[in-house]
């Protein structure tokens, strides 16, 4: 996915959350005829909110990790041509020609904006900007200050490519060992969404369906009253849950707003096709 302009993002965001506020103003006028239908499109117009920001960091995401993923390969490349006699800028102009995926693209621009005049440490920056990578910002201050301030150019670059690889090592290996937790908590959610359908259609509603006609049992609310309790106990839920998976997952809270769709999601299917 490209980069996506900040004022493109904000016009997103107001154009879902708009969306959202008008479909809870129409549950409000249909809570009066069915109140079934006003629940779920409190539901939709939450998940309605989210959906596009969190659509919008998870392919943000997948597309920086790419970019960095790549960033020690364009390195180790700019290493070998500066061995074989070549200034930074022109092994940066030679390995264009190599395949690095989505960075290719944005090497080719920095390639084109030096050609242009620009200078290598403004260049290095629109790339950064681009990215909002706080990893690719950061190796464009060093390459900037060491090809600016002089020093051990290659063996400089050379250690950052190291050092680069070894934290996209280590960030795998965290996300390995995650991966069982963000399970648990998909895990957990289901099971609680099974305890309530059991609870709902195997005992409030039988218990409440004998308390009709009898003064024995005088329940203080109806079915409908503990099936509204629990739906909206699974969106809090859902909610909180998709919140520390994000943040277990990726280390970031925008990250978990797609799993918060995606909870809300079973719910709505759970309450419309199984419940009572």
């Amino acid at each position: 996915m490209p980069y996506v302009k900040k004022t493109e993002k904000l016009i997103l965001y107001i154009v879902s959350i708009v969306t959202g506020i008008i479909i809870a103003i129409i549950s409000y006028f249909v809570y009066s005829r069915d109140v079934r239908m006003a629940d779920y499109l409190i539901a939709i117009a939450i998940m309605i909110t989210l959906f596009p920001a969190g659509t919008l960091h998870y392919f943000e995401f997948r597309w920086k990790k790419a970019i960095e993923s790549k960033i020690p390969d364009l390195l180790y490349d700019i290493t070998e041509a500066q061995l074989s006699g070549m200034s930074f800028i022109r092994a940066l102009q030679t390995a264009t020609s190599h395949d690095y995926g989505i960075v290719s693209k944005e090497l080719r621009k920095v390639v084109a904006q030096i050609r242009l005049g620009l200078s290598l440490e403004d260049a290095l920056n629109k790339f950064a900007e681009r990215t909002d990578s706080e990893l690719v910002r950061k190796v464009s201050i060093i390459i900037s200050g060491v090809s600016k301030y002089g020093g051990d150019v290659t063996k400089t670059i050379r250690s950052l490519a190291d050092y680069i690889k070894l934290l996209l090592t280590l960030d795998e290996e965290r996300k390995a060992s995650m991966r069982m937790y963000l399970g648990i908590v998909y895990i957990s959610f289901i099971v609680l969404l099974v305890i309530i359908v059991i609870l709902l259609n195997q005992f409030f509603f039988n218990i409440l369906k004998l308390a009709i006609g009898t003064t024995l049992i005088l329940p203080q609310i109806g079915y409908e009253g503990f099936r509204r309790i629990f739906f909206y106990a699974t969106i809090v839920q859902a909610i909180c849950s998709g919140l520390v998976t994000g943040k277990l997952g990726e280390g970031s809270i925008f990250a978990g707003l797609k799993h918060i769709v995606i909870m809300m999601f079973l719910s709505l299917i759970v309450f419309s096709l199984i419940v009572y």
